[in-house]
C-alpha cells in the first residue's frame, strides 16, 4: 500500500502506477511518471520498488546518457550487464535523467533533448524485445515537449502518472568523497547579478524590445540578466537558453565585450550544472576576448573560473596555474576581493594535492581579507575551507568548529547550496569521530537540499557520503547502493574526480564484505584515473588500499610494495596523516613475513606522527601493535627480537669439525656390516 504520509492525490497516482506494473510484469509497457520535485521522485521510486520487490519482481534503474541520450541504448546496455533481466522473470526498469538533458544547442548539432526526442520517435519497434514494464520519469516541461516532438512514441504510452509536491511532505531520504565548500567563484565585471527585477518583467522587456527594435544591442544585456536570474534559482536550462540568445545578438553586432560576457556566462552555467569539460572552451574564448580588449578585471575573473573548471575535472596542477595568474592580476589592480578569491581557490587546489599546511595558510589569508572588507559570504567559504583542511589533518573537532561557524553564516544570508555543503562537511567530521547516526542525519539534509535546488554535483557527494556512513555502520550492501548512484551521476557529468572517488568508495565497501578481488578491480580503476588527472593524494590512497587488499589475500610482499609507493607519495606531498597510515599498513605485512625489526620501526614512525597530530586513538593502535609484535603468526619464521635489543648480525652457517665426520663414517660402516652379516 502507498505510504500514509503522501497526500491523497499522490497516493492515488502511486497506487495506479504499482497496479499497472503488477498487471503485466513480463510484458513491455511504457509508463510515464511526471514529477518536478526531485525529493518526492526519489521517495516514490523507493516506495514502489520496495513494494514490487516484496511481490517478487526484479527492480532495476538506468540513467540516460548525455553523450548518447537514447532510451533503447540505455536499456540494451542495462540488459547486457544484468542477468536477472535476461531470463524473462517479472521485472520493472526505472529510467532516470531525462530532466537533466540540455535543451540548448551548444554546437551546430542537435541539443541533448532533441536527440532524445528524435530517437524516441523511431524506437517503438526496437523496444518490443524488452519483456518488462518501463517507468520513464520526466519533469512536466519535458513531458509536454515529448508529446509535441515525439507524438508516435507518446501515443504508444501505457499510462501517465502525475505527482505533485505537497507542503506537508517530508522526505525520508536514503543517500568520498569529501564535500569541499563551494569554489571561490566571482563576477568581476558589471553583470547585474544583483538585479532584483522579477523574471516576468525581464521577459516582458525582452518581448517588447524584440518586437519594436529587434536589432537593439540592449537585448544582449537583457538576455544575460535574465540568464543570471535563472541561474540564481538553479534553473540552468533556462539560463543557458538566455545566454545563448545573448551570444547570438553579440555576434550579430560584433560586440566583443558582449561576446566575452555571454561566453563566460555560458561557462558558468555549464560548470554549475556539472559540465566543466564543456565549460572550458567557453572560458577560453571569453579570455581571448578580454585579452584583446585589454580588460584586466575580465581576464582575472575568467582565469579564476578556468581554474575552477579544471579543479572540477581533477586537474589540480593546471587549476593552480590559472589561479596564480588570477592572483597576480588581482594584486596588480589592488582588488582585495579578487585577491581573496584567488587565495581561497589556491588553498582548495593545494588541499586536494594533500598539501594541507599550505592550504591552511592560503585559507587564513582569505579569511582575514573577507573579514576586513565585510564580505559575509566569502567569510563563510573561508571558514568552511579551513574546516576541510583541518579535517584532512585529522583534527576533527577543530574542523567541526569551523564548519559550524560557516553553517551559521550561510543560513543567515540564505545560501542554500552553501548550507548543504556545510551540512555535508559536518557529516564527514562526525563520521570520522565514529558518530555515524549523527553523520547520516547531516548527509540526509544535504541530499534533500541538493535535490531541491537541482545541484547534481552536491547530490552525488551526498550519496557518496551516506554510503561511507552506512559502510562504517556495517551495512555494506546499502553502502554499495549509494556509491553506485554516486558513480552513475559522476559518469553522466563527466566528473573524473567524482568517478574516482565513487570507485574508491565501492572498493572499500567490497573489501569490507571480504570480496578482495572485486575490491582490487575497483582500486585499480581508481588508481588509473588518479594518475591521469595528476591527483597525487588520490594516487597514494589507491596504492594504500591496494596494499590492504593484497595483505588480506596473504600476498604480503605485494602489499609491502604498494604501501611503500604510497609512503613515498605521502612524504612528497607532505601528507603527514597519509604518511603515518602508510607506515602502519606497511608494518602489518612485514610482521607477517617475520621482518619484525623493520615492522617495529614502521609502527614507531607511525606512532610519532599520530602523536604529533594529536590522534590518541591511532597512538593506542600503534602501541598495541608494537606490544603484540612477538605474537604475530608468521609465514616465514625468523628470530623474534626483543624490544630494545639490537638485531642480531647475520652469520654464516658453522662448519662441523673433521673428526666428527670421521666418527659418523665409522658408525655408518659398522651399522652396514652388522646388517649384512
Amino acid at each position: 500500500m502507498p505510504p500514509t504520509d503522501l497526500d491523497a492525490a499522490n497516493q492515488y497516482e502511486l497506487r495506479k502506477l504499482v497496479l499497472s506494473i503488477e498487471a503485466q510484469p513480463q510484458q513491455l509497457g511504457l509508463l510515464l511518471a511526471v514529477c518536478d520535485d526531485r525529493n518526492l521522485q526519489a521517495r516514490l521510486i523507493d516506495d514502489y520498488e520496495a513494494e514490487l520487490k516484496e511481490a517478487g519482481l526484479v527492480a532495476r534503474q538506468v540513467r540516460l546518457s548525455h553523450q548518447r541520450p537514447s532510451l533503447k541504448a540505455a536499456l540494451t546496455a542495462l540488459v547486457e550487464r544484468e542477468p536477472a533481466l535476461q531470463t524473462g522473470d517479472p521485472a520493472v526498469v526505472t529510467v532516470l535523467n531525462a530532466g537533466e538533458l540540455l535543451g540548448v544547442r551548444l554546437t551546430e548539432e542537435k541539443s541533448e533533448q532533441e536527440k532524445f526526442f528524435f530517437s524516441l520517435q523511431w524506437t517503438r519497434e526496437a523496444l518490443l524485445r524488452f519483456n518488462f514494464p518501463i517507468v520513464l520519469w520526466l519533469p512536466d516541461d519535458v513531458a509536454t515537449r515529448l508529446a509535441q516532438r515525439a507524438p508516435d512514441f507518446w501515443s504508444w504510452r501505457s499510462g501517465v502518472f502525475e505527482f505533485a509536491a505537497s507542503p506537508l511532505y517530508f522526505t525520508a531520504a536514503a543517500p568520498p568523497d569529501d564535500l569541499p565548500s563551494p569554489l571561490m567563484s566571482e563576477v568581476t565585471e558589471p553583470t547585474n547579478t544583483d538585479s532584483q527585477i522579477p523574471i516576468a518583467d525581464l521577459e516582458q522587456q525582452i518581448a517588447t524590445l524584440t518586437e519594436t527594435s529587434p536589432e537593439s544591442p540592449l537585448l544582449i544585456t537583457l538576455h544575460n540578466t535574465l540568464g543570471d536570474t535563472y541561474k540564481r534559482e538553479y534553473r540552468y536550462q533556462q539560463a543557458l537558453a538566455q545566454y545563448q540568445q545573448a551570444l547570438t545578438h553579440a555576434e550579430a553586432h560584433q560586440d566583443a565585450a558582449g561576446e566575452a560576457r555571454s561566453r563566460r556566462n555560458l561557462g558558468d552555467a555549464l560548470s554549475a550544472c556539472g559540465r566543466p569539460a564543456q565549460a572550458v572552451p567557453y572560458y577560453q574564448q571569453a579570455l581571448a576576448h578580454y585579452q584583446a580588449l585589454q580588460y584586466r578585471n575580465g581576464q582575472g575573473g575568467t582565469l579564476n573560473q578556468l581554474g575552477n573548471a579544471y579543479y572540477l575535472l581533477g586537474q589540480y596542477r593546471q587549476a593552480i596555474n590559472f589561479h596564480q595568474q588570477h592572483l597576480e592580476i588581482a594584486r596588480e589592480m589592488g582588488n582585495r576581493q579578487s585577491e581573496a578569491n584567488a587565495l581561497g581557490s589556491l588553498g582548495i587546489a593545494y588541499g586536494s594535492l594533500g598539501q594541507y599546511q599550505q592550504a591552511i595558510d592560503f585559507h587564513q589569508q582569505t579569511l582575514e581579507i573577507f573579514r576586513e572588507i565585510g564580505d559575509r559570504s566569502g567569510e563563510a567559504k573561508a571558514l568552511g575551507n579551513l574546516g576541510n583542511a583541518y579535517y584532512s589533518l585529522g583534527q576533527y573537532q577543530q574542523a567541526i568548529d569551523f564548519h559550524q561557524q560557516s553553517l551559521e553564516i550561510k543560513r543567515d544570508i540564505g545560501n542554500r547550496q552553501g548550507e548543504a555543503a556545510s551540512l555535508g562537511n559536518l557529516g564527514n567530521a562526525y563520521n570520522a569521530l565514529g558518530q555515524y547516526q549523527q553523520a547520516i542525519d547531516f548527509h540526509q539534509q544535504t541530499l534533500e537540499i541538493a535535490r531541491e535546488i537541482g545541484d547534481r554535483s552536491g547530490e552525488a557527494k551526498a550519496l557518496g557520503n551516506l554510503g561511507n556512513a552506512y559502510n562504517a555502520l556495517g551495512q555494506y550492501q546499502q553502502a554499495i547502493d549509494f556509491h553506485q548512484q554516486h558513480l552513475e551521476i559522476a559518469r553522466e557529468m563527466g566528473n573524473r574526480q567524482g568517478k574516482a572517488n565513487a570507485l574508491g568508495s565501492l572498493s572499500i565497501a567490497y573489501y569490507s564484505l571480504g570480496q578482495y578481488q572485486q575490491a582490487i578491480d575497483f582500486h585499480q580503476q581508481y588508481l588509473k584515473i588518479a594518475r591521469e588527472i595528476g591527483d597525487r593524494s588520490g594516487e597514494a590512497k589507491a596504492l594504500g588500499n591496494l596494499g590492504n587488499a593484497y595483505y588480506s589475500l596473504g600476498q604480503y610482499q605485494q602489499a609491502i610494495d604498494f604501501h611503500q609507493q604510497a609512503l613515498e607519495i605521502d612524504r612528497e606531498t607532505g601528507d603527514r596523516r597519509g604518511e603515518a597510515s602508510a607506515l602502519f599498513n606497511k608494518a602489518n605485512p612485514l610482521a607477517r613475513l617475520d621482518d619484525k625489526w623493520q615492522a617495529r620501526d614502521c609502527y614507531q614512525g607511525a606512532r610519532a606522527i599520530y602523536a604529533e597530530l594529536n590522534l590518541p586513538k591511532q597512538v593506542e593502535d600503534c602501541d598495541a601493535a608494537i606490544h603484540d609484535l612477538g605474537r604475530r603468526i608468521v609465514v616465514e619464521s625468523k628470530q623474534v627480537p626483543e624490544i630494545g635489543v639490537s638485531p642480531p648480525a647475520k652469520s654464516q652457517r658453522q662448519k662441523l669439525p673433521f673428526w666428527v665426520w670421521v666418527v659418523v663414517g665409522l658408525a655408518l660402516a659398522l651399522l652396514i656390516s652388522w646388517l649384512l652379516f
